[in-house]
């Protein structure tokens, strides 16, 4: 599975390739091995995670306004929180199928990218608009505190959190978030944690 797993120091510094010279890294023998494995998780995508207690989030955050923001503030609808880089490439290669299932989930689960970038919202936002990704909710955690308080180990990471906050499912790798499995997948899943019975299990 490509999945970019993060040092020590947790990021790394941005990094930024024009289109041409990322294609021709990309064919060099270690990415065209990381490509393979790339397409092995998409493929993967069908997978049902775990379902767990959700893990804390009580870490400030920030919004593309600058605001403070808390994932808390979502409660009330079930949520999709992807962590994500511009440094990371399988981390952009899954950002057009967010932003496709978050307008597919718009009525029922609230899609949100959060940016684990050192330079914020003005390294992401830009990155984000450039690529016509328009639809989730954003937040930038820059010093990585929420993604260590949620257990974060590498990139991308997502969350799927019912409304109360309480269950989730954790997602390590890149998926095709858009795929109708995929959809149907996630919306079974909050459909079970909706349940009192389960809930209570």
């Amino acid at each position: 599975m490509s999945y970019t797993p993060l040092s020590s120091n947790f990021q790394p510094k941005s990094i930024f390739y024009p289109r041409r010279r990322f294609l021709r890294l990309a064919l060099s023998a270690g990415a065209v091995a990381n490509c393979a494995a790339l397409s092995s998780a998409f493929a993967a995508s069908a997978e049902i995670p775990s379902r767990q207690p959700a893990p804390p989030m009580t870490t400030e955050i920030r919004d593309e306004t600058g605001k403070s923001l808390r994932l808390s503030a979502f409660r009330g609808k079930p949520i999709l929180v992807n962590f994500w880089a511009t440094w990371c490439p399988p981390c952009v290669a899954e950002l057009p199928a967010l932003d496709r299932a978050a307008i597919a989930l718009r009525d029922q689960i609230q899609v949100i990218l959060v940016s684990v970038d050192r330079g914020g919202s003005r390294k992401a936002l830009p990155f984000l608009q450039k690529r016509g990704v328009t639809t989730p909710a954003l937040g930038f955690d820059p010093k990585a505190a929420l993604s260590r308080e949620m257990g974060v180990r590498g990139l991308p990471t997502t969350f799927l959190l019912d409304a109360t906050q309480s269950v989730s499912w954790s997602y390590i790798g890149p998926r095709e978030w858009d795929d109708a499995s995929m959809l149907g997948g996630l919306r079974d899943l909050i459909g079970i944690a909706a349940s009192p019975a389960i809930r209570a299990s």
